[in-house]
């Protein structure tokens, strides 16, 4: 599969983004990053890092159904909790590290 190691962020900080690509692209993981309303069609990453709002409906996540997901922010998404990992805002990157990591290696 040739996008299992991709990390895609949807929304959220650039920071993010930033020590995503700092940690996990010298092993190798491709990160991309995406406004929501640009979400590639027929994309398949090893997993997605989704920032969302505290009114917002994740429902466009739910194109990601069985790719393992951190979702940062309150959000609802429609999957089960198994390959998800949440976080609230502010978030600890060490802890969002880990996930990422214990998700690729699922």
């Amino acid at each position: 599969m040739s996008h299992s190691s991709s990390i895609l962020v949807v929304d959220g900080p650039s920071e993010t983004t930033e020590v995503l690509r700092a940690v996990f692209e010298p092993r190798g993981h491709a990160v991309d990053r995406v406004r929501q309303s640009q979400l590639p069609s027929g994309s398949s990453p090893g997993v997605v890092v989704w920032h969302t709002s505290e009114f917002e409906d994740a429902s466009a996540a739910d194109r990601f159904t069985g790719v393992p997901r951190v979702v940062i922010g309150r959000a609802r998404v429609t999957e089960p909790a198994s390959g998800t990992r949440r976080f609230s805002q502010p978030f600890e990157y060490g802890e969002l590290l880990g996930a990422i990591e214990s998700l690729l290696a699922e």
